[in-house]
């Protein structure tokens, strides 16, 4: 079967796809795992739950990390929103240095500032 390319597509297929694999890795050991009651029953899930799971991927997160958890899974997805720490240091300095004009005297200058800064440009009302 050829796998879902999740960059294209819906949160539904993507549900329904991860459900499939779920289904798939539990049958490919059923000794192991048991069936849909037993492996329901071990990971902590009503049998009926777990059963509307693997037809339609509907499930919350915290059930679907029980899921991962019961197919010995979870380990997979340990760094699925890490941050590469070298390049968010870089990113953090390319986004502190930037040139942002400003006026005075009717004379424009630059200066470096701090991408996060806000810069409210308010006009001499009194002069």
């Amino acid at each position: 079967m050829k796998e879902l390319d999740f960059s294209l597509a819906t949160t539904e297929e993507i549900m329904k796809e991860l459900a499939r694999r779920a289904k798939q890795k539990r049958r490919e050991d059923m000794q192991y795992y048991g069936d849909q009651k037993k492996f329901a029953t071990h990971i902590g899930m009503t049998y009926r739950r777990y059963q509307q799971f693997e037809m339609n991927g509907k499930i919350t997160l915290e059930k679907f990390i029980d899921v991962l958890r019961g197919l010995n899974e979870l380990d997979k997805i340990q760094g699925l929103l890490e941050f590469d720490d070298q390049s968010l240091f870089e990113e953090k300095n390319h986004k502190k240095k930037m040139k942002h004009p400003y006026y005075f005297d009717n004379k424009k200058y630059t200066k470096e500032i701090d991408k996060d800064t806000k810069i409210v440009n308010i006009p001499d009302v009194f002069g």
